[in-house]
């Protein structure tokens, strides 16, 4: 490229009217508008008017990429902008025009345009973007615009019911699994890849997974947000937002039990956000081995041949349990399985009748203790056998 560019002789005019391209953009409190983009063409100075898409403005601070203050800039060169007055999109071009007027004009006409391609779209029957707007009372509304979006308008009631998550999460695709989630970010590109990595889980999944971002936007969470969340069933999920957090949204999160997960590590968020997605999806069955132990000795009850047997134990890896007690599911009933020569010989969810050290009845043994076990509806022990503790709990897993 280099020798191409010398033998062509392809250089930038260092005098023409600036010419660009927006790399990130966001807002920082006390500035504004924070825009940084490459000179292509020409050469951008201190004060000139700027305009990028329907976005203008007057350019009042100008910095170099080390942040400090410089009067212009030259082709190639990467700077800093502030003075615009709303925020462009990472990717669009940026131009220098000549006055304020003229850049108002740019603008005007543009979203002109825009308006009537809009215009054009809807009346096409083209999928818009459900827009969520007002307050508390105009929650049953609220709602069931939401719905809607999801096909479900037929299951709200009354106005002022209050969204189930159950009820957002299905669709008339009853494989699919619908997650509304808000997005909030420092800047335009950073908004961008979060979107993208975000969306990029659902094809980690076995289950047909519908992320749906209902929002996206540069910013710290506002009470528009909130409500939006609280109205839709969406997790809010923040990326890399710096200073202070608006009170008056985190006050009304508080009140409407919306969950704010901010972060600035990206891998911290997506650990956060597949816990999150793990609710919405079905519960399935997770087994968990809790001990296995070797049968000593195999002792009749009352000396009857066909009497109940009594195994006795030496607990070699983890603990045996009547009860095991769970987070999710409170008490889980243990069952046993008994192996012998490399085949288990149990029929499943044989559970413990008794569990003794010595003649005291425990709840538990663990590693390295010996026990007295007798299983309920099962006799056939013999000496050498292997005997495993284990419950199965339905846990909703991120799968």
């Amino acid at each position: 490229l280099a020798l191409h560019s010398e033998i062509m002789d392809l250089r930038a005019d260092p005098e023409a009217r600036a010419e660009g391209l927006i790399i990130d953009a966001k807002v920082e409190k006390g500035l504004g508008v924070v825009a940084d983009c490459i000179v292509r063409w020409g050469k951008l100075e201190l004060g000139d008017y700027v305009v990028s898409g329907t976005h203008g403005g007057k350019v009042r601070i100008l910095n170099d990429v080390n942040n400090k203050a410089i009067k212009k800039a030259s082709p190639s060169q990467p700077v800093r902008i502030v003075g615009l007055q709303t925020l462009p999109k990472a990717g669009d071009p940026i131009v220098c025009v000549q006055s304020e007027e003229l850049a108002k004009e740019i603008i005007s006409r543009r979203e002109a345009l825009n308006a009537k391609e809009s215009h054009r779209a809807e009346s096409s029957d083209a999928q818009l973007e459900v827009e969520i707007v007002g307050g508390a009372s105009k929650k049953g509304f609220m709602a069931r615009n939401v719905l809607n979006r999801y096909g479900l308008g037929d299951m709200v009631a009354d106005e002022g019911d209050d969204v189930d998550k159950e009820k957002v999460q299905k669709t008339t695709d009853d494989d699919t699994i619908r997650i509304p989630i808000i997005l909030k970010a420092d800047a335009d590109g950073t908004l961008a890849a979060l979107r993208d990595t975000i969306l990029a889980i659902q094809d980690e999944s076995k289950l047909n997974l519908c992320i749906d971002p209902i929002a996206v936007s540069i910013g710290h969470v506002t009470p528009s947000d909130v409500r939006m969340a609280a109205d839709s069933a969406a997790s809010i999920f923040c990326f890399n937002l710096k200073g202070s957090k608006d009170k008056v949204a985190m006050g009304l999160a508080a009140t409407e039990n919306v969950e704010i997960r901010s972060h600035d590590v990206i891998y911290h968020l997506l650990d956060e956000a597949k816990d999150v997605f793990s609710t919405y999806c079905p519960p399935t069955p997770f087994e968990q081995i809790h001990g296995k132990a070797t049968v000593k000795a195999v002792f009749d009850i009352n000396n009857n041949k066909d009497a109940e047997k009594v195994a006795g134990l030496m607990v070699q890896e983890g603990s045996f349990y009547l009860d095991k007690s769970s987070k999710e599911s409170g008490s889980l009933h243990c069952k046993y399985r008994v192996h012998r020569g490399g085949e288990i010989i149990t029929p499943e969810g044989v559970t413990a009748k008794s569990l003794r050290k010595v003649k005291e009845e425990v709840s538990s043994v663990r590693r390295g203790e010996e026990c007295g076990l007798n299983l309920n509806d099962f006799f056939d022990i013999q000496e050498g056998d292997i005997i495993e503790c284990y419950s199965v709990e339905m846990k909703r897993m991120f799968v």
